[in-house]
């Protein structure tokens, strides 16, 4: 037929033209009334022209992405899917239904219930769109990994949906390499598993024969021996501590590269970690005739929170490097305040020596692994290498920065930068500059910087300091000042310096007649020993030793213009008796523990632990693993335990938590009243938790292996200073018992402390539960109560406030009302910000605690 006897309807043909060419983006053409049939037809035709290459585009774009294109009418159920996406499974076009449910039935099963329930959710308008990973069978019966993405495009007149379009995408391969990818970090994260257990073991294992080698050494030295075995022993306990250095480095490098080392958040003093730091170091200086000065900026906060074992670490090693890298001269560290922001703060340490120097170019090397300023520097001066790269990885975990500058032959200054929290600006309102105000203090001290820093910190106490370089102007000060008739106050006298000066000074006014009361001798470390004699021989009352932190100097300036107790003189109004001070400087010994349970496993550790304990005057007893160790606590009691940690048969904490279970019951049978044994943990291992983790076992205190004798008479002090201070409290409470002192009601009689009718209302009538809950209670309030003496002692408001909190809901089971009121009083003023008021308060709260327990105790069925 020709084309001209087609006579097709120009107006419907033009309104099908017209909705095609909206669906594709055509709008040009369409729109003259005017057109022919035959212009209609070839705009019709251009229109299926544009259409076929848009479906070829799309087919392409598709195939390039592996997706597949799926159409789903929800009127009649039909599911397109592109024959390209099927082939790709492994179908044929037929061999696979155009139906949801041919669809369905290729999921695996246990992913069919996740599918639906992400469309369901989509049709109900729950989401803008859905999308979701699943498994897909392919022809050839393996599992694919299949992302389907979808959305309602059509909507019927009553608005639910009509029509789902969207793409599925074969992801098996992505998937592949992510189950790779998470394979390989299982694996990376049980390595590290495994080298964290490993270093704590290594740490265990090497550090324990170190302990016995440098503690068998030390008392070795203490015995009489010739000059040719001194030296030997010498060489041998040098060379183990060199050897315990390089094996702690390692292990820390070891541990930072692992992503193990974790910083602590705990508060500490700042000035107790520079003053124990120094007083570490102080030795080593002084055998070398250097001077150490150390010193801090006014407005530098005292009282902070951040990990203090980590900063001793840094300035320990920082420190070293200058002692050890300075032949004469002084190693000097100050720190100051570069940023304040409330609650944080970053401070600044200089720590300057007047050793060798580094060059330039060597500058930025130093901060690497295994790197020195040069190979000879290793061979003369020893190390690994290692300790600033540590040094910089610690620092930069908290926050900082670490850099030096230097020149050769001039001395070096390293900085650092580090962050904190401000818990407290200053640790105590010191009232010494109106005490002292007005009093004269001379400093004779032949190094300049020293004796600018005793300038400094006398000033701030309110002294009026003048300094001399040299026993003759001192003298010529002194006499000055006799004629001036302004005497001074106070000498501070530099031990090392040569006549006049040194002890000349007081050895002048003793062979005189004068008396030395007012004299405080500087000494250093190396000559303590004899210097202290002098002194004594003399009558020189007040001492300190060489780097002097402000609170030694301020404690040996009290004790020198103190006059004897028995002659209480004060003419200048500054007499303040102070007995922690009189026992600190030996004038009142302190009541040591008779006899040691010692439980170690090493024979060798036993050796050295035992002999130090002996030579101190302890009366030891010895016991070989925790299970023994029971066994000698049931047999008779014991003023100490020294408990190690890692041992076989039974542990160093299985063995503390069953002895603290024994003195439950053992002491209230007994005397009716808590009677807790000092435990102080030894162990080899250094890892993050294990102090934490002897503390939550029941033990008192914690010492780290190699022992240091100082280190762990200083254990031991602390421990009996809270015991005789808990017993205190103890006795009075009895006595207050016995005297019938507690309140009592109307009728005379003593007011209960609990009400135990709510306990049993919480347990049914149950009095069995009752009575475990009770025993349960008695065992763990004394941990309770240690630990919130040591809060006290730490200044730990934070914990304090902790314990408040745990104590206040634990009684209150018990009806014990006013004891939680005491508790919530602790716990309010801490979250307040009044720790003063919450310390003050726990006093009271112990007394009531222990009153409780005796309460409950008698409550119990004998």
């Amino acid at each position: 037929m020709p084309i001209d006897s087609v006579r097709p309807d120009p107006a419907a043909l033009r309104d099908a033209l017209r909705v095609l060419a909206v669906r594709i983006g055509l709008r040009e053409g369409f729109e003259d009334p005017g057109a022919q049939p035959l212009v209609l037809v070839a705009q019709m035709l251009r229109v299926m022209e544009v259409l076929l290459r848009e479906k070829e585009r799309l087919s392409l774009a598709l195939d390039n992405r592996h997706d597949g294109l799926w159409d789903w009418d929800l009127r009649n159920g039909h599911y397109f899917l592109s024959e390209q996406w099927k082939r790709g499974l492994g179908y044929r076009a037929r061999s696979l239904g155009d139906t949801r449910e041919a669809w369905e039935a290729l999921i695996h099963p246990e992913d069919i219930a996740m599918v639906r329930e992400r469309i369901e959710r989509h049709l109900a308008a729950e989401t803008e769109d859905f999308e979701f990973e699943y498994r897909l069978r392919a022809g050839n019966g393996d599992w694919r990994w299949i992302v389907t993405h979808g959305r309602v495009v059509a909507r019927s007149p009553d608005g639910k949906p009509a029509r789902l379009v969207g793409t599925h995408r074969n992801v098996t391969e992505r998937k592949g390499w992510e189950l790779e990818i998470l394979r390989a970090k299982e694996t990376a994260e049980s390595a590290s598993r495994a080298k964290s257990d490993f270093l704590a073991n290594m740490s265990h294992e090497i550090r324990t024969p170190m302990n016995a080698i440098i503690g068998m050494a030390e008392l070795t030295l203490d015995t009489q021996l010739d000059g040719e075995q001194r030296g030997y022993l010498q060489t041998v306990k040098t060379s183990a501590e060199s050897l315990l250095a390089i094996i702690n480095d390692i292990l820390d490098f070891s541990k930072i590269e692992a992503g193990k080392m974790d910083l602590e958040d705990i508060e500490f003093s700042l000035p107790a970690v520079l003053s124990d730091t120094f007083k570490a170091l102080a030795l080593r200086a002084h055998q070398k005739g250097l001077e150490l000065i150390y010193g801090m900026s006014p407005e530098t906060p005292e009282l902070l929170r951040g990990d203090p074992n980590r900063l001793r670490q840094v300035l320990i090693n920082l420190l070293g490097n200058a002692i050890k890298f300075t032949e004469q001269g002084e190693v000097e560290m100050s720190v100051h305040l570069t940023a304040d922001e409330g609650p944080r703060a970053r401070l600044q340490f200089d720590i300057r020596d007047t050793g060798i120097g580094i060059p330039r170019g060597k500058q930025g090397e130093v901060f690497g692994a295994f790197s020195q300023a040069d190979t000879s520097t290793t061979r003369r001066y020893g190390g690994t290498g290692l300790g600033l790269a540590i040094c910089r990885r610690l620092v930069e975990l908290m926050r900082g920065r670490i850099w030096v500058v230097s020149e050769p032959g001039m001395g070096s200054v390293f900085s650092f930068t580090v962050e904190v929290g401000v818990v407290r600006r200053h640790l105590r309102e010191e009232q010494a500059p109106a005490r002292f105000a007005g009093l004269r203090a001379l400093v004779i001290d032949d190094n300049l910087s020293s004796a600018q820093a005793l300038r400094r910190d006398l000033g701030e106490l309110g002294f009026q300091v003048e300094t001399a370089p040299s026993g003759e102007a001192a003298m010529a000060m002194l006499r000055d000042a006799v004629s001036a008739d302004e005497p001074f106050d106070i000498m501070l006298v530099d031990a090392n310096m040569e006549e006049p000066a040194g002890f000349a000074l007081p050895a002048y006014f003793h062979d005189e007649g004068a008396s030395c009361d007012r004299i405080v001798m500087m000494m250093t470390s190396d000559r303590q020993r004899t210097d202290v004699a002098r002194c004594q021989h003399y009558g020189v009352r007040a001492n300190v030793v060489k780097p002097v932190s402000s609170s030694d100097l301020y404690d040996a300036v009290r004790l020198a213009l103190l006059s004897v107790p028995e002659e209480l003189d004060d003419p200048l109004g500054i007499i303040d008796i102070d007995e922690d001070l009189l026992h600190e400087q030996g004038r009142v010994p302190r009541q040591k523990p008779r006899s040691v349970l010692l439980v170690e496993d090493n024979p060798v550790n036993q050796t050295v632990a035992s002999k130090i304990l002996q030579r101190a005057g302890y009366e030891v007893v010895m016991a070989s693993d925790g299970q023994e160790a029971i066994e000698w606590f049931e047999k008779r009691r014991f003023d100490l335990i020294l408990m190690d940690v890692q041992m076989p048969v039974m542990g160093g904490l299985e063995a503390t938590r069953a002895i603290r279970a024994r003195e439950a019951r053992r002491s209230w049978a007994m005397s009716g009243r808590w009677e807790v044994t000092p435990i102080v943990a030894m162990t080899a291992h250094v890892m993050r938790g294990d102090r934490e983790r002897c503390l939550e076992a029941g033990m008192d205190d914690y010492v780290a292996k190699p022992i240091k004798p100082t280190d762990l008479f200083a254990a031991i002090d602390r421990v009996m200073r809270r015991q005789e201070a808990v017993s205190q409290d103890l006795s009075r409470m009895a006595q207050e018992a016995t005297t019938g002192e507690p309140s009592t009601g109307m009728s005379g009689e003593i007011e209960p402390l609990a009400d135990l009718s709510q306990a049993r209302a919480l347990l049914e009538g149950d009095e069995d539960s009752l009575h475990a809950l009770i025993g349960v209670f008695l065992e763990d309030c004394p941990r309770q109560m240690g630990l919130l003496q040591q809060a006290i002692e730490r200044e730990d408001s934070r914990t304090l406030g902790t314990i408040a909190h745990s104590l206040k809901s634990s009684v209150a089971v018990f009806g014990a009302a006013s004891v939680a009121e005491q508790a919530y009083a602790v716990e309010s003023a801490v979250r307040h910000g009044e720790p003063a008021v919450a310390f003050a308060g726990v006093p009271d709260l112990l007394q009531a605690l222990t009153a409780l327990c005796d309460y409950l105790r008698a409550q119990l069925p004998a």
